[in-house]
């Protein structure tokens, strides 16, 4: 007898483990198990639970039926696995599920087996279990919940409930002790390990779905760190682009790869080699993923399809790489995997999140050379700002030592020639101190041999004291307010340039004996409101060389301006780690 009983629970439960399996491959079940799934609102999101509640119910409920008809009546009761399915049931659907299948189950016993002497106990005891798993799967829908431990005594307490009803409702008692007896405990032991079976089963199958995920999201962000370098440069350096094929080639388990703009790759791997684009033969797969900027998989692939080729071969994936959404500047990153995976999931989420990742990457780069371009239009519009004062007055000098010193002439025109190539040729937005020094001092010779006696300039500045790196014509305006508004409003002017490194920076003083600047203007300038001082001219160059230190520099940048009746005082501070850098 013991026999029976232990062979037709058993086969409920090999019957139940494989229901598991099946279960935890169909979407909607995990959507009611993980929450997953996206929906328009809450209402819309609560019918289609409850959706899914009823059909985990009326799963759970076919097993139980199909427990009861492979059961054989052994001394007026049934031996069955249909605990396990009640209480599943409502532990994983919620009270909906869990209800449903208990009456479901409760129906289907007492037709069957309508006149047998356990029948309304067990009914009861279906319906009170079904209860009990709803009750459970209401306030704790958490899978990681029911550990072992729980699932072993909650099993044996709906037995219990079972045991009891059926010794209170059976008659004659002798029949109802052999029941519980013979049948009932073989039973609750069974079904208690059955049930942890069945749970251990979705939580071996979920937790190699968690790994495997966790798996793919570390291997895009590894691949995502690794590219970083090579996307900062930018759609325009095609090797960088090719350096993110091979980086994503290296870090994935994809067999090949490409970024494609238009007809035009950016970068492909040796599976594209052969294949050119054009208008005829652009393949579907990216002309819907960039239209509807989404990713897609390949499915059907069409003869005139440049990528007809790897349909073959791989499993192709496009994800739109979408840099403007107005300007519908899409590119497309294609990825070929394994072909005949059992699932491609895992390959299309890992493709999109590379692709968003690549997308404000690349809009970070644009951004940056934005600002490049900006800073060399800056620095374009301070090269066209040449005052034609100071050329009329520097042609004036010359022409007027032409005739008397044609040498020193000759030193003037050489000297003009170096302040007219510093100001006009391409320079690197940064440069070094020493060829800064060389613009300066073309431009004090001319003005020297302008004022003559009346002038002198001192520039004091060893070139072991002129490692660092600064902006462009950034000295000569400095020096320029020195000549202009200071010394040359004396009847000898003096201008001092001092440089010399310290430590932590480079120090640039420049010091003129000038009737000095107002303080309100001083003050306009320490400020820095972003506002340049309206003074008719007087102090827009200092205001310049301000803003751009600023930018360059941050909160270390700037100038130190004293004044008084005595004469001005600018200092330039360098920072140390701004040393060589190219903007």
């Amino acid at each position: 007898m013991l026999y029976f009983v232990i062979t037709n629970i058993a086969t409920s439960i090999a019957l139940l483990l494989l229901l598991a399996l099946i279960l935890t491959r169909m979407p909607f079940f995990r959507q009611v198990l993980l929450n997953e799934g996206e929906y328009a609102s809450e209402e819309e999101r609560a019918g289609q639970a409850l959706k899914y509640q009823i059909i985990v119910g009326l799963v759970f409920a076919v097993f139980c039926i199909v427990s009861d008809q492979i059961g054989i009546m052994v001394t007026g009761a049934l031996p069955n696995a249909r605990v396990i399915g009640i209480l599943s049931s409502g532990f994983l659907g919620g009270p909906p599920a869990g209800v449903l299948t208990a009456v479901i189950a409760a129906i289907h016993r007492y037709l069957i087996f309508p006149e047998r002497i356990s029948t309304t106990a067990c009914v009861i005891s279906a319906l009170l279990q079904g209860v009990l798993a709803s009750v459970i799967g209401r306030k704790y829908r958490d899978l990681n919940f029911y550990s072992n431990q729980f699932l072993i005594g909650i099993t044996f307490f709906a037995e219990f409930l079972h045991i009891i009803l059926i010794l209170v409702l059976t008659r004659p008692f002798t029949e109802a002790v052999s029941i519980v007896m013979n049948i009932i405990v073989p039973m609750a032991i069974m079904n208690s390990i059955g049930m942890v079976m069945f749970f251990n089963v979705f939580r071996s199958i979920f937790n190699e779905a968690d790994l495997k995920a966790a798996s793919m999201v570390s291997l895009a962000l590894r691949t995502a760190e690794r590219c970083t370098h090579w996307l900062e440069k930018g759609l325009r350096d095609r090797e960088a682009m090719q350096k993110v094929i091979e980086t994503i080639l290296q870090e994935s388990r994809c067999l090949g790869a490409a970024i494609i703009r238009g007809y035009e790759y950016y970068g492909r791997s040796e599976a594209f080699q052969d294949i050119e684009l054009n208008k005829d033969n652009y393949p579907r797969l990216l002309l819907t993923a960039k239209t509807y900027k989404s990713t897609r998989v390949g499915r059907v692939p069409l003869p005139e399809d440049a990528f007809f080729p790897l349909y073959e071969k791989y499993l192709i994936v496009s994800a739109p790489v979408v840099l403007d959404e107005h300007n519908d500047d899409v590119l497309a990153l294609v990825l070929l995997f394994r072909k005949n995976v059992y699932s491609y999931k895992a390959e299309t989420e890992f493709t999109d999140g590379l692709a968003r990742f690549f997308a404000t990457q690349l809009k970070l780069a644009q951004m940056e050379q934005q600002k490049e371009n900006l800073r060399r239009a800056e620095y374009k519009a301070l090269q066209a700002q040449i005052n034609p004062h100071f050329l009329f007055n520097a042609l004036n000098t010359i022409s007027f030592f032409c005739r008397e010193k044609p040498e020193k002439a000759r030193e003037l025109l050489i000297a003009l020639s170096a302040y007219f190539r510093n100001m006009l040729s391409d320079v690197d937005y940064m440069v070094p101190l020493e060829t800064e020094l060389e613009h300066v001092r073309a431009y004090v010779k001319l003005e020297e041999a302008r004022f003559e006696d009346r002038l002198s300039v001192r520039i004091s500045a060893e070139p072991e004291q002129c490692t660092c790196h600064v902006p462009s014509l950034i000295l000569q305006p400095i020096v320029e307010n020195a000549i202009r508004h200071g010394a040359t409003k004396r009847e000898k002017g003096v201008v001092e340039i001092l440089v010399r490194k310290e430590e932590n920076s480079t120090i640039i003083d420049v010091r003129d004996n000038g009737p000095g600047m107002p303080p309100n203007l001083i003050e306009s300038l320490h400020s820095g409101d972003g506002e340049p001082p309206a003074d008719g001219g007087h102090g827009i160059g200092l205001w310049n060389v301000i803003q751009r230190m600023k930018e360059v520099f941050g909160k270390d940048g700037g100038l130190q301006i004293i004044s008084g009746g005595s004469g001005t005082f600018v200092r330039m501070v360098i920072p140390n780690e701004c040393r060589g850098k190219k903007l």
